[in-house]
């Protein structure tokens, strides 16, 4: 019994030490996000430097604008973004805007 005790605590200092992976992309995002906005949504690619790609995953950011918003500027497009209208699924659209709202709820 106290065996399984020390056993438990060490095991409870270790988890830590281990890293945590970053949430996994889907095809859609790598596709067509991650060369702007980085696989953490950040836009700290070249790219996204170069083109000034928003932030995703900043909060307050995101606490201003609407799904509808999110889901029109990949439709039509934003700026230097391209509208992804014509080559994504309404479907597609709505699992990206669901991502992206991720971005911020995994602590990216």
């Amino acid at each position: 019994m106290r065996r399984a005790a020390v056993l438990a605590a060490l095991l409870s200092l270790a988890r830590p030490l281990v890293a945590e992976e970053p949430p996994k992309r889907s095809a859609v995002w790598d596709a067509n996000c991650t060369v702007c906005h980085g696989d953490d949504g950040r836009s700290q690619t070249e790219e996204g430097r170069r083109k000034k790609a928003r932030n995703l995953a900043d909060p307050k950011w995101q606490a201003s604008v609407s799904d509808g918003r999110l889901t029109s500027s990949i439709q039509r497009g934003h700026d230097k973004m391209p509208a992804f209208g014509r080559k994504l699924s309404g479907e597609q659209v709505k699992a990206l805007v669901a991502e992206i709202r991720a971005l911020v709820k995994a602590g990216s």
